[in-house]
């Protein structure tokens, strides 16, 4: 009886553990397939927590939220102290990685451990976390082509479901494509595995491993095949897909997208597109040890400003550049500090292990003081080495901006000779319409109201008012071309006697408005600007279908604005976004940029135009 009663109740805790094991074998299946909503498991065991519930928990908090509870990473640096067991060496991996260490070959030592210990116990399950880890680990620092290829082949052929395949299949292809980047071999072709591999996860519903192989095949297209609208389709794509995602592991690509995106349209000289893609990014949520992420996106804004000569702007990106900098090498600094202290606080337990078997101190504390004096004098060369960069990249950039300098004076003079040899062909073709072809002009109407005939022949009567309308064409071009001599007059009057004009010729009624413009300016900056009005006055009368419009002129303190509305049937911005020179307007900008200005733009389909231009005189 006795014996039938502990056999009863050794089947009972052996039931029990089995539930145990299932439930966490689900759990993990489910927490690598990202199906985190369908976790209904308890994440501890019943009876004891053990690494393996550490680990479930871990995993769980971290692809969820990004967070992981200081509580659980205490208990396992702590409590649960085993480097033979394959969750503690990936947990030991993972928290190291997510304290800014995941460029270390200390975490990659780890994960190829806890991938021979898995082997060992043969946990297919394991095997495959410990190698996709590793996987990454290459794919991001890719500092070893050939190593990278051998894992991701091993990754395949572990790889124990079709999940596992596709997910192989993600590294495969990346390593494909660093072979083909780096080692320049042209036979590689990656692509053709990545649309099968996405066509794959699009039918088995993984829509994660979908939007990775997307992002890949839009790098294939923009780095190797310069197909710029398929490479931002797949972008594209890939970035909905992340931003559909609940999860933080699936999210956290949504920033690289929307970079790739911007970089993309800002090499194809859409400057402003492409800062509306970079202020999407939101640079508080990028974590401490993807500065290096954030150096690259304030150095990417401070070249687009530069291009478009907006000095502040750049200026301010690229302080903020060298700040970030800065801070990374002071958090690097005390990473690696706090390294040695977690890896001295290791070696202090195995040390105390080793005791009751040896009693061997002094080569222990020999060893420690070896790989602190080896910490200190790498932590001083780096810093020495740092300091020589930024000194060097200050003094190009100080030499770059002699250069352009010295580039924006020279534009400026060929523009100031352009618009004097402009204004000077205007005149003599406006006196020769004048004094020429005008005089003539009135000599035969002179002559044709002369002729003797009946008045009321309706031939002569349409050949009169023809010959009219033909001598006041050329009388309004003779004066609308010598309207831009201005130099007797000013810009004010000038822009006064065109709308005058404008308004008794034409079904438009044009309105003049001016402010603190009392002192005249510089000849050839008001001829520039007549111009500029000018050329915006023809826009509303050729294209906007307007009754009335209005020109506003602004002087306060060193700023000029000047604003030109009408009540027009108004356009799309996006086309002329697209197409870059709508209008004239290209060629308006350039010259404003040239004067160191903003143009603005705002119109609405059915309600008018305004241009609103400021410049600093």
């Amino acid at each position: 009886m006795p014996r039938l009663s502990f056999f009863l109740c050794f089947l009972i805790i052996r039931c029990f553990y089995a539930q145990d094991v299932a439930k966490q074998k689900a759990c993990l299946d489910q927490i690598r397939k990202l199906e985190l909503d369908h976790v209904l498991c308890q994440m501890y065991s019943e009876n004891e927590e053990t690494l393996a519930d550490l680990y479930v928990d871990y995993q769980y908090s971290y692809l969820k939220d990004g967070l992981v509870p200081a509580l659980i990473i205490q208990k396992i640096e702590k409590q649960f102290y085993d480097p033979e067991s394959p969750y503690y060496l990936l947990l030991q991996g993972d928290i190291l990685t997510e304290r800014g260490f995941q460029n270390d070959t200390t975490v990659y030592n780890l994960y190829v451990q806890a991938f021979e210990k898995s082997k060992k116990i043969h946990n297919k399950l394991l095997a495959c976390e410990s190698v996709r880890r590793i996987n990454r680990y290459l794919f991001k620092n890719q500092n070893d082509v050939a190593l990278f290829s051998q894992w991701a082949k091993i990754y395949a052929e572990i790889s124990y479901d079709e999940f596992e395949k596709i997910y192989a299949g993600v590294f495969l292809v990346g390593s494909m494509m660093a072979d083909k980047y780096y080692n320049k071999k042209d036979d590689v072709d990656p692509l053709s595995l990545a649309l099968k591999l996405y066509n794959d996860a699009k039918e088995k519903k993984y829509p994660y491993l979908e939007a990775r192989l997307s992002q890949l095949i839009g790098v294939n297209y923009d780095l190797f095949l310069k197909d710029i609208d398929k490479a931002l389709w797949f972008y594209d794509h890939s970035l909905k897909l992340y931003q559909n995602s609940i999860y933080y592991f699936a999210r956290r690509h949504i920033n690289d997208l929307i970079f790739n995106i911007g970089t993309l349209e800002q090499e194809r000289g859409n400057l402003k597109i492409a800062l509306f893609y970079f202020n999407q990014i939101d640079q508080k949520r990028i974590t401490s040890f993807d500065s290096r992420d954030l150096i690259t996106i304030n150095d990417y804004l401070y070249k687009n400003y530069k291009i478009q000569n907006k000095l502040d702007s750049a200026l301010f990106y690229l302080e903020r550049k060298f700040s970030i900098n800065d801070s990374l090498d002071l958090i690097n600094r005390a990473n690696e500090i706090s390294a040695i202290e977690g890896k001295y606080q290791n070696q202090k337990k195995e040390h105390e292990n080793l005791q009751l078997r040896k009693n061997n101190r002094s080569l222990w504390f020999g060893a420690l003081l070896f790989l602190i004096a080896g910490a200190l004098i790498a932590l001083l060369i780096n810093k020495n080495t740092t300091k020589k960069r930024k000194l060097a990249e200050q003094q190009e950039q100080i030499q770059k901006q002699k250069v352009q300098t010295l580039l924006k004076e020279q534009e400026l003079t060929s523009i100031d000779a352009m618009i004097e040899g402009q204004e000077k062909e205007r005149v003599r073709v406006a006196n020769e319409l004048h004094d020429d072809l005008g005089s003539l002009m009135a000599t035969v109407k002179l002559h044709f109201s002369n002729i003797k005939s009946d008045k009321d022949d309706t031939a002569l009567q349409n050949a009169s008012a023809l010959l009219e309308q033909a001598y006041q064409k050329i009388r309004g071009i003779a004066h609308s071309k010598n309207s831009g001599v201005i130099a007797n007059q000013g810009l004010v009057p000038a822009v006064q006697k065109m709308a005058q004009a404008i308004t008794e010729t034409s079904k438009i009624k044009l309105e003049v408005h001016d402010f603190g413009l009392e002192d005249r300016m510089e000849n050839s900056l008001e001829l520039t600007l007549f111009r500029i009005i000018q050329e915006l006055v023809t826009n509303i009368i050729k294209h906007a279908e307007a009754t009335e419009g209005s020109i506003q002129l602004t002087h306060h303190h060193d700023n000029l604005n000047i604003i030109v509305a009408d009540n027009g049937k108004g356009f799309d911005m996006s086309a002329i976004a697209r197409t870059q020179s709508g209008m004239g307007l290209g060629t308006i900008e350039k010259r404003i940029e040239n004067l160191e200005g903003s143009f603005t733009v705002d119109s609405v389909l059915g309600k008018g135009t305004s241009v609103i231009i400021d410049i600093p005189i």
